[in-house]
């Protein structure tokens, strides 16, 4: 397990290569036994990096740097895709295994939300395959089971969670 000092800061568009790498690393360590190897191994950071670069120049994406600044997790949010409310949604929280359990993935939490905060939502939603075992990480936050629904990845069909956190409004004190 790593425990040094990590650093949490906005990305910038340099940053697209390696937040694509870790997406496709994250997903391999933790959907290997929940999805598909097939559907795994096809994925690619190259075939990412455009949709990163797009997601950088649309809104923040935060990012987790170790001590040797190596991207090492990443996290974004924004307005719900679903809907046109008032509730904002996080989008991606990924972060290397090898960094888990360091209240890292918190850190990146904590940005997006205040992010969405400060843009006036108040609550945020994020959905997660109920088979991956860091759902119950939204739990320990607040987050409250809301819906339930199938999708498809690689040919299997997948639980989907979603749950809702409500949002302290920003403190204008």
């Amino acid at each position: 397990m790593n425990t040094g000092f990590l650093t949490i800061r906005r990305a910038d568009m340099e940053d697209a290569a390696a937040i694509a790498r870790i997406h496709v690393a994250s997903w391999r360590e933790t959907y290997r036994t929940i999805i598909p190897d097939a559907y795994l191994d096809q994925l690619s950071a190259e075939k990412r990096e455009p949709g990163w670069r797009n997601s950088l120049a649309e809104g923040p994406v935060f990012v987790a740097l170790d001590q040797t600044n190596e991207i090492v997790g990443f996290a974004n949010g924004g307005p719900n895709r679903e809907n046109d409310t008032t509730e904002g949604e996080l989008y991606a929280l990924y972060l290397l295994k090898s960094h888990q359990g360091q209240r890292t993935g918190k850190r990146l939490f904590d940005h997006v939300l205040e992010d969405l905060r400060r843009k006036g939502f108040l609550s945020c939603m994020v959905s997660v395959l109920a088979d991956n075992p860091s759902r119950h990480f939204y739990e320990r936050f607040g987050g409250r089971l809301v819906s339930e629904k199938t999708i498809e990845r690689g040919g299997k069909q997948l639980s989907e969670w979603t749950y809702r956190i409500t949002l302290d409004p920003v403190s204008n004190a």
